[in-house]
């Protein structure tokens, strides 16, 4: 048993392009290299993301998997590691166990992989995220964007600092 750091994908891991259709248009932050590297060691790393585009016909399943495809390699060459994508493709208003701020993926991952659920951390750009963490009871760093970061939460302005909460947190 272990924990995991579940991320947001867009705007969290790669720079948010509003329904990215293709892999090409996925560019992923540079410091995400490092200490994903470094967290790989301890962690799951699982990502979460809600991807409406797929319901809107934007995109097809093929087309994510190609995005997914790229950020887990572009990840693991620069040494980290990435263990799962889960992926909501419902509109926001169609009452979606899955669509985050709920925690129908959050579960799933749970059910697929032996975590350690105390130690974890959801870690994400917007509202939706940090809401997920108090839903799950799982601490919650908001990174990039200011805002809420709800009840056991904390604000990071990019993944070195992240890192260092992390760091921070598990010495407690």
């Amino acid at each position: 048993m272990k924990p995991a750091l579940f991320l947001d994908r867009d705007g969290t891991i790669n720079i948010d392009c509003p329904y990215c259709r293709n892999a090409d248009e996925i560019h992923i932050y540079e410091d995400i290299f490092e200490p994903l590297a470094k967290l790989s060691k301890d962690f799951y790393i699982i990502i979460l993301t809600n991807q409406s585009g797929l319901a809107r016909g934007y995109f097809t399943e093929k087309d994510l998997e190609d995005m997914h495809i790229k950020i887990r390699k572009e990840v693991e060459e620069r040494g980290g590691r990435i263990d799962a994508f889960y992926f909501c493709p419902d509109l926001p208003d169609m009452g979606s166990k899955c669509r985050k701020p709920n925690t129908g993926m959050l579960d799933r991952a749970m059910n697929d992989f032996d975590i350690d659920k105390d130690g974890s951390f959801v870690i994400g750009n917007s509202d939706s995220d940090i809401e997920l963490g108090d839903r799950a009871g799982i601490r919650a760093i908001r990174v990039r964007e200011e805002g809420n970061t709800g009840r056991n939460g904390f604000y990071a302005k990019d993944f070195y600092e992240v890192l260092n909460i992390i760091i921070k947190e598990e010495r407690k």
